[in-house]
């Protein structure tokens, strides 16, 4: 479901302007570009080895010259809603008349099994694509770099795959391999890891403190909260994206970016933008206890449906 570079932020406000808004309401805030994103999750700004880099470019150039740098980029915003069509980082909801069920909540007060079920939408932070992101293109001379575009547009609301845990075996049939207390014990070492810096990467099966990224469906068993759950689906979704080959890995190759059927954990941070903003210190890796940033998130009603902003680090030749 790849579209366009141009269409996230014309998808988004034409639904705004022509769909019928939604009867239910939708809870959400439209992110402040300023004030909303933590900004120094940027850096560092990094020169790596190799220092340069000689990178393939099209005739007459044939070849160029640049310094090999890394850097974390803004690239996605994602939507954890109950009510379907709702875009919480845009603070409106659509009426697209498709049927998808709506998000169930059960905490450990209700049932001795806590389960969560949310809808997801993933799309293009356009704030960055129309800014900073086009002099971090020129600079990294992308259009000769090859790899996928990145506008990157999912409703889990039209994927059957993500409402029935069943169907989603189809796309990830090694989850049968780590359904057993061994390979979910060893994510508490990836836990630890992803809380005092980065996760483990050959854990790939492992969400860190959250639990296991499979089945890479919505339904999220065994939280403790909102914000574990939220967590969980959208580092879910993110690997759901690599898998489906439109994420890809942009670290191995510093010429440009290769497949990534297996997410590469260590290459993305994610901040809550929603309820509440974390604009300190608010960038932690994929896995990482949630427990230190969830006090206060989960407010009842408007703070029960949640935002998030993707970090992914890139390295890239910059040359002129």
């Amino acid at each position: 479901m790849r579209i366009p570079r141009q269409a996230p932020a014309a998808l988004l406000l034409w639904a705004a302007t022509a769909m019928p808004a939604q009867a239910e309401p939708c809870n959400g805030r439209f992110l402040n570009p300023i004030t909303d994103i933590c900004w120094e999750c940027i850096l560092p700004f990094e020169i790596v080895s190799p220092y340069a880099c000689l990178c393939p470019a099209p005739w007459p150039v044939l070849v160029r010259l640049g310094i090999v740098f890394q850097f974390w980029e803004p690239v996605w915003l994602v939507d954890v809603t109950r009510e379907p069509y709702c875009f919480v980082n845009m603070d409106f909801g659509i009426d697209f008349g498709l049927f998808a069920p709506e998000g169930t909540i059960q905490d450990a007060r209700d049932t001795k099994n806590p389960s969560a079920f949310y809808q997801l939408h993933i799309y293009e932070n356009f704030f960055w694509s129309a800014s900073l992101g086009l002099t971090v293109d020129a600079a990294c001379k992308l259009m000769y770099s090859g790899g996928p575009n990145y506008s990157v547009e999912w409703f889990t609301e039209l994927d059957p795959l993500w409402m029935d845990d069943e169907l989603a075996f189809i796309l990830a049939p090694e989850s049968a391999l780590f359904a057993n207390p061994v390979a979910q014990t060893a994510c508490a070492a990836d836990c630890a890891a992803a809380t005092v810096g980065d996760p483990i990467d050959t854990l790939f099966w492992c969400a860190g403190c959250q639990g296991s990224l499979y089945p890479m469906g919505g339904n999220a068993d065994d939280h403790t909260g909102g914000v574990m759950a939220s967590t969980l689906l959208t580092e879910r979704l993110v690997a759901k994206m690599h898998r489906q080959l439109i994420a890809w890995d942009t670290t191995s190759d510093h010429c440009g970016n290769e497949p990534g059927p297996l997410i590469k954990k260590s290459q993305y941070r994610l901040q809550i933008t929603y309820p509440i903003p974390a604009t300190v210190d608010g960038c932690p890796a994929f896995g990482a206890s949630e427990v230190p940033r969830a006090a206060g998130q989960e407010i009842p009603y408007k703070g029960e449906d949640f935002g998030y902003l993707v970090w992914r680090q890139r390295k890239c030749c910059v040359s002129y």
